[in-house]
């Protein structure tokens, strides 16, 4: 009988696949999340890294260095004796660190309190959220190269320096307990992601729960110092040392489709004139901007990255944009003044609140959180801006903006490591305190429990808030998505019987095309006058340009807002009559986006005598002053027709027709038609 033939397994490296498959799953598993999500730069590294480390493992080169895989052979973690001696050397004086100890406890009991309930209150959050803006899982991850707001270098130096003084603080105060340091060492995931300090098992657990306490708050409670340092020294050493580099206002923001944007107008750039006069700080600039119509062409003057640049911007109106934006804060003065659509800030105050953070709570929130706004602490521009003045301005620029970098990161990331480790939650710091602090509490008010039962209550109580906490910090990721608001539409809709006309014509306006579950719709019309209604009707007493406003509210107070534009043409007519050596005035305003201004008189004489004339001036003065002048002789019951047009030259302003006698036996009677067109700005 023939012998049956062996099967051969398919292998790698001389073990089964199915071996290879079931150790490496873990990564495999990673691997298939990172391609889900797009991230293929580090799924390309993270395989070279992996396949490098555990080929190194394999051919033991690791274990010649001190070093192996922990944590799914992941992570490579390296041991050293260097640094004992420092640690050892700086650890002596015991009676100062153990009451620095006990400072570090207390400070992050506090924290430990704070962050819980920072992360309650985040979770409570979920529901207000739209499901399509939760949080993304990059921004978890404190790691630079990862996490799009940590610049890779300035990043990695911070982390470094975060995490040598978090785990040499641990060290410091092991040897103040007199607990023996087994090893130091760094962790490293494609680049450091962690330092450590092995304190010796067995002599930590017979430590004094005090004692203990205050080994772990020394990481994160050095992180939190270090932070304070690095927070004056960026603050008051190297931003309180910035002077702007020239006179002007700062363009803090542009708004879209207004003068300012469409001329290409650009965030940080400084504002040095506008049509020719001198802009030395924003109450300049303001005084400049209120002399200003809406229409009008003005040419502005700017340093862009130190360059200067002059652009020309056809002005906005500032009545319009407040009405359409800020109906709350909209006065009437200012319906026809220019609008350049930037918002414009001192420069000092710019350096002023980088400065001094802690002069509100909104400046300090706002200097903690720049990088979870996507905004670095010295934007692009920001260094053609200002220069480093007094003792720090002997320091090359280049170097005082990299010092200045690299201050602010470290305070930002050892804050993060120092807030992070103080969360109640094992194996974080926090969490060894946490359960420390339990134990303690029972050993004093439950002194007839037996040890085994302390440890029971501990564990689970420990556990349970391990367990809530990591489950908040998921939340913050998959709970919008689970019960965040669902998008709604709300889409208000004007349909305008007419968009021009004359003043006293009859507009209907009808919103019943709104898309969306609207139970209110308030009208504004410009002028100052209010409608409700889905539909409504209005007519306007005088020309001009005017943005109707519709403000379309659903039950549950959440609106949506839609504007028309109507133009208005203007017709006023009269008549009257002069006695002899008197004068009649007809004045008008007229308000901006004017086009063409028509003036027609008729004049007649009326002396009374076949041989005696009307002498009459007739004067016509604009905003820029007199446009039109004419002396005309009357015989009795003669007529004069006068016509005046004009569509160039200062318009908008008070305007003045006058009608002279001039003298005694000059008595006449007028009529007259006043027609002003005003632009459709659409």
């Amino acid at each position: 009988m023939a012998e049956e033939e062996e099967k051969i397994e398919p292998t790698l490296t001389g073990m089964p696949i199915e071996v290879h498959i079931r150790r490496h799953s873990q990564f495999l598993l990673v691997l298939t999340f990172c391609f889900y999500l797009g991230w293929y730069t580090f799924a390309l590294c993270l395989i070279a890294w992996i396949t490098g480390a555990r080929w190194a493992e394999n051919e033991g080169h690791l274990e010649r260095y001190n070093m192996d895989l922990v944590w799914g052979r992941s992570f490579l973690m390296w041991r050293t004796d260097w640094g004992k001696k420092f640690i050892e050397k700086i650890s002596k004086n015991k009676p100062f660190w153990r009451r620095v100890g006990d400072v570090w406890v207390v400070t992050v009991f506090f924290i430990m309190i704070f962050m819980f309930l920072l992360l309650v209150w985040q979770a409570t959050l979920a529901w207000q959220i739209p499901k399509s803006s939760s949080v993304s899982p990059k921004m978890m991850i404190g790691l630079p190269g990862l996490n799009p707001v940590i610049p890779l270098w300035y990043g990695i130096l911070a982390l470094i320096i975060a995490m040598v003084v978090h785990e040499f603080s641990h060290g410091i105060l092991s040897r103040v307990a007199d607990v023996k340091i087994k090893a130091l060492g760094l962790l490293l995931f494609i680049f450091p992601v962690g330092a450590f300090v092995e304190p010796d098992e067995e002599e930590m657990k017979s430590m004094k729960k005090w004692e203990r306490m205050r080994l772990y708050a020394a990481g994160p409670g050095s992180n939190m110092v270090i932070a304070i340092i690095f927070s004056f020294l960026f603050s008051s050493v190297m931003v309180a040392s910035l002077e702007p580099s020239s006179d002007g206002v700062l363009s803090a923001n542009v708004v879209l489709d207004y003068g300012g944007e469409e001329a290409g107008l650009e965030p940080w750039m400084l504002i040095t004139e506008v049509n020719d006069q001198i802009v030395s700080n924003s109450e300049d600039f303001s005084n400049i901007m209120n002399e200003t119509y809406a229409g009008q062409v003005v040419n502005v003057s700017v340093l862009n990255k130190g360059n200067p640049e002059t652009y020309e911007v056809v002005l906005s109106d500032k009545g319009s944009y407040y009405q359409k934006y800020y109906p709350d804060a909209y006065k009437d003065w200012m319906s026809g003044k220019g609008f350049m659509g930037i918002a414009v800030v001192n420069p000092e105050l710019v350096v002023d609140s980088l400065a001094n953070p802690g002069n509100s709570g909104g400046s300090m929130l706002q200097y903690i959180t720049l990088p979870f706004q996507k905004l670095q602490p010295f934007p692009e521009h920001f260094t053609a801006l200002f220069s480093p003045s007094g003792i720090v301005g002997i320091v090359p620029d280049n170097l005082f903006w990299i010092l200045a970098n690299s201050f602010y990161w470290i305070f930002w990331l050892n804050l993060m490591v120092g807030l992070t480790n103080a969360l109640p939650a094992i194996p974080l710091d926090g969490g060894f305190i946490f359960a420390d602090g339990i134990t303690g509490a029972l050993d004093k008010f439950k002194s007839g429990m037996t040890e085994e039962t302390k440890e029971g209550i501990v564990d689970r109580v420990v556990s349970i808030l391990a367990i809530t906490v990591l489950f908040l910090i998921i939340w913050q990721l998959v709970g919008p998505r689970i019960v965040g608001t669902e998008t709604v539409t709300l889409d208000a809709d004007i349909d305008a019987s007419m968009t021009k006309g004359w003043s006293g014509d009859v507009f209907e306006f009808d919103a019943s095309n709104s898309d969306g579950d609207f139970v209110t719709y308030e009208w504004t019309f410009g002028d100052g006058n209010t409608a409700t209604g889905v539909k409504v009707e209005y007519n306007w007493s005088q020309g001009g340009l005017y943005v109707v406003t519709l403000t379309a509210k659903d039950a549950e107070d959440r609106q949506s807002v839609v504007f028309q534009e109507v133009s208005i043409n203007h017709e006023e007519s009269g008549s009257g009559s002069v006695s002899g050596g008197n004068e009649d005035t007809i004045p008008t305003t007229i308000t901006p986006y004017i086009e063409d201004v028509n003036i027609y008189i008729n004049l007649t004489g009326e002396s009374g005598f076949p041989l005696v004339q009307s002498d009459i001036t007739v004067t016509i003065t604009s905003p820029s002053g007199v446009v039109f002048e004419e002396d005309y002789l009357l015989n009795n019951n003669q007529q004069q027709y006068i016509e005046f047009k004009t569509n160039e030259g200062e318009m908008v302003g008070d305007w003045e027709i006058s009608l002279e006698s001039n003298d005694p036996a000059s008595d006449f009677s007028y009529d007259y038609n006043w027609f002003t067109y005003f632009k459709d700005n659409s």
